[in-house]
């Protein structure tokens, strides 16, 4: 709470935000308290809007053994709670999970509080860090211990599309996070129908000067793409964002040759459909009725040589 006044003070033209949760014993009376108890603490201390963890990776479990945002059941009720008693004008996000088999239901349990309280200023956050595990060295052992970890960066980042992709048209207001590490995956969130895109890893790792290449970044898209404002960018790509595999077309483009660039180090004739081979000269050969258009073999080149072009 000390540290919300500061930041208020010393930033008086930020959004000054706060970050809790509350304890899950299973004991409701007691739970209920806690996180009731956190939101008036922060709402006192000047709290400009509150997210309240419920997915967490290394936060603790839920009652089941689950990560709090994978009960919907759970996840209602501890919205609830905060719900009844919080400020109307201090806005709530409550972070959820993409670590859950299906996010709609979660999101309609959600939804189904919200509704309770319309005069009230409510949305979720998605998708969070993913839940894994890590090792490390622990003295005196016979092997290193496992710590819960939470996954971020590049390496989620299509686990928090699909997430948004289903969430966004809802009826939720969502803020996105979980992976974005360039102005091009904010627009996707936005895109996708978030109003807010969280940045955390990509911070720590250029520093806070990054947030000026995201912003340029981002209007140089918007010019490109003839929209006026990120308004017109949010959702634009509901409400069918996702393809189905059934509707995808047929194979478009094939691996070509740019003999010029070919080192004839025979890296791509690792293509898995055995597409290429290699001639007298040692340079590829692609089989066109073999190749699928998987475009690994342009990955596996190391000077650009070869590329996907139409087929004719």
């Amino acid at each position: 709470c000390e540290e919300i006044q500061r930041l208020i003070k010393e930033f008086p033209d930020r959004l000054t935000m706060a970050s809790t949760g509350g304890p899950v014993t299973g004991n409701d009376e007691s739970d209920k308290a806690g996180w009731q108890s956190n939101t008036l603490k922060l709402e006192n201390a000047g709290a400009m809007g509150i997210e309240y963890s419920l997915s967490c990776p290394q936060g603790g479990d839920g009652t089941h053994g689950d990560i709090v945002a994978q009960n919907a059941e759970l996840t209602a009720k501890i919205i609830d709670w905060v719900m009844e008693i919080s400020n109307p004008e201090i806005p709530k996000l409550f972070k959820l999970t993409s670590a859950v088999t299906a996010i709609v239901p979660i999101i309609k349990a959600v939804k189904s509080v919200f509704n309770k309280y319309p005069e009230k200023k409510a949305g979720i956050t998605l998708a969070n860090t993913f839940p894994a595990m890590g090792f490390r060295e622990k003295e005196d052992a016979l092997w290193d211990e496992g710590v819960i970890i939470g996954l971020s960066g590049k390496g989620i980042l299509p686990i928090t599309f699909l997430s948004l992709a289903r969430a966004c048209n809802l009826g939720v207001i969502v803020s996105g996070n979980g992976g974005a590490m360039s102005y091009l995956d904010a627009a996707n969130f936005l895109a996708l129908g978030t109003s807010t895109v969280q940045f955390c890893s990509i911070v720590e790792k250029y520093g806070y000067g990054i947030i000026d290449e995201l912003h340029s970044g981002l209007s140089y898209l918007l010019e490109a793409k003839k929209l006026r404002s990120v308004q017109e960018l949010i959702g634009i790509a509901q409400p069918n964002p996702i393809t189905d595999f059934l509707q995808l077309p047929p194979k478009s483009k094939s691996s070509t040759l740019n003999q010029n660039l070919c080192l004839q180090c025979g890296n791509c004739t690792r293509c898995p459909y055995q597409a290429i081979t290699l001639n007298e000269d040692k340079y590829p050969e692609i089989d066109k009725d073999k190749c699928i258009g998987c475009s690994l073999c342009t990955k596996l080149c190391c000077t650009g040589a070869l590329y996907m072009s139409k087929d004719s």
